[in-house]
């Protein structure tokens, strides 16, 4: 028996999001309906625009070192980590 309360959020905004996509690719094989007028080149676009923002917010926020202080502090902080020491 299915117990449809219990069910968080998220597995119900799955449950739609492929509920929709489904009805769309129905929609485009037997209809020539569109449910997302979306071209190949948009799709395109689009998935290059965000994965050119997730790699440039991952990249700004690692530490990147570069100089030599900054290397040196970046082992000093290792260190005192590894000795359980508190820095500030």
């Amino acid at each position: 028996m299915l117990n449809i309360k219990g069910v968080n959020k998220q597995t119900w905004g799955r449950m739609i999001a492929l509920f929709l996509m489904l009805l769309n690719q129905l929609g485009l094989s037997f209809f020539d309906f569109k449910l997302l007028p979306f071209t190949d080149d948009d799709i395109y676009q689009g998935v290059s625009v965000l994965i050119s923002i997730i790699v440039t917010v991952w990249a700004s926020w690692k530490n990147n070192s570069f100089t030599l202080e900054a290397q040196h502090a970046d082992q000093h902080l290792k260190g005192g980590k590894q000795d359980g020491k508190n820095i500030s």
